[in-house]
């Protein structure tokens, strides 16, 4: 049911992005063929992700849905500013990437094992708990690449530059499709996996909650640039599905999958 939910929520995205598109891309004089293969895979790798039980098969959703959301946000070839912000997208983007990759190959070697609900009984096994530290270890880096992935503060800094430089219906599409979908795999991997050590990661949670609710709303106050304002709003708005993860509770994940959905 979960699963379902978040793919229905992200086609539904797709589906309004690409009904947004149609008018910007006959003014912009844009190819429309590339776009649209793009906007599919996005989603394919979207809905994989949100489905996914597995760490490897996370990644690899992840990554279908990341590349092709790197050149979404370039798609204006002639643009310096969709230039720059395909640029930024892809280098923060690959550099958050392989924090999570380094978390996941971490606690693949504590546990032997990259299934979440193999990963959950390895740390729930009394005389059989991995090193505390290590697997601490791994989900703060994994919380560094999911922390990008949803704008959450201090990880915030690329979203105003390229939501601005981006496509209108690409920002908007970035706003909302991936963070969804990245949402989905935060509740999944600390709820599920991680749920044994709540207590090494619950304070990393709340704290970039409560940085990106004050710095969201407080540098988009100062912004002369809608979509830079809107992007900043994204990053209080991720602060605030952040404090529904902190929770740690059912009505927490049901008030977060509720959030996005209206969000």
């Amino acid at each position: 049911g979960f699963g379902t939910f978040f793919r229905f929520l992200v086609l539904a995205i797709g589906i309004l992005t690409v009904l947004a598109s149609y008018r910007y891309l006959d003014l912009e004089d844009a190819e429309t063929g590339e776009y649209h293969a793009l906007i599919l895979f996005a989603i394919v790798g979207q809905c994989l992700m949100v489905a996914a039980n597995d760490l490897i098969m996370i990644f690899i959703g992840l990554e279908i849905s990341s590349i092709a959301t790197y050149i979404l946000a370039g798609y204006l070839r002639n643009d310096k500013r969709n230039n720059e912000s395909a640029l930024k997208y892809f280098l923060l983007g690959s550099f958050a990437t392989a924090f999570l990759l380094y978390g996941i190959a971490l606690i693949y070697g504590v546990t032997a094992t990259t299934k979440l609900d193999e990963i959950r009984t390895a740390l729930a096994t009394p005389g059989n708990v991995p090193a505390f530290g290590m697997v601490s270890i791994a989900a703060a880096l994994m919380f560094v690449g999911l922390a990008f992935k949803v704008s959450g503060a201090p990880f915030q800094v690329w979203t105003p530059d390229v939501y601005q430089g981006a496509p209108a219906p690409v920002s908007a599409f970035l706003a909302t499709a991936p963070k969804a979908a990245a949402f989905a795999i935060f509740l999944r991997i600390f709820l599920r996996a991680f749920q044994q050590i709540a207590s090494g990661w619950e304070p990393l949670i709340w704290i970039s909650a409560l940085l990106s609710m004050t710095i969201g709303n407080f540098a988009a106050l100062t912004q002369d640039n809608l979509k830079r304002m809107l992007a900043y709003s994204s990053v209080a708005n991720a602060g605030y599905i952040l404090v529904a993860l902190a929770s740690r509770s059912e009505i927490g994940t049901a008030a977060a999958m509720f959030y996005l959905a209206a969000y």
